[in-house]
């Protein structure tokens, strides 16, 4: 697997669908707060995106680095789809609120969508298999100390 395009702009990239995804679901967050823990800000959600990539990093630890950077863009790239799914919810919730169980009914369909994409760019690259899991792994792991 090599690369299609120069490591700075798949860097840029990455940057981009971080900052936009951290951005986004600390607005989303709003909208559940009380269920939430903790207060749920994009500076949270940065260090949630960037745990996801340090907790996958060991289970693609033989692969070479440009196999580890396509799966981490695409990653974020699912990320950023996730993201752009939750800005209807966020407009309509602008002009009309809806209930918290709305907000929660439709973040789990995200989650099931996102976890099929993953999935099927993970087959796309050619990838185990596992990765789709683990990913959903870590999320369920930080899930106790966001909930």
């Amino acid at each position: 697997m090599k690369p299609d395009r120069p490591m700075r702009y798949r860097l840029l990239i990455m940057l981009g669908c971080i900052l936009f995804t951290a951005f986004t679901l600390s607005q989303f967050s709003l909208l559940i707060q009380s269920f939430l823990a903790i207060p749920y800000d994009w500076k949270l959600e940065l260090a949630i995106v960037t745990g996801q990539l340090i907790f996958q990093f060991p289970f693609l630890y033989r692969k070479p680095f440009t196999v580890k950077l396509v799966y981490f863009e695409n990653m974020l790239m699912v990320s950023l789809i996730g993201s752009l799914l939750l800005i209807p919810l966020l407009l309509v919730n602008h002009f009309y609120p809806l209930p918290i169980e709305a907000h929660v009914v439709y973040f789990a369909a995200v989650v099931a969508t996102l976890f099929f994409e993953h999935r099927r760019r993970v087959q796309r690259l050619q990838l185990p298999e596992y990765l789709c899991y683990t990913w959903i792994l870590y999320r369920v792991l930080i899930l106790p100390f966001i909930l």
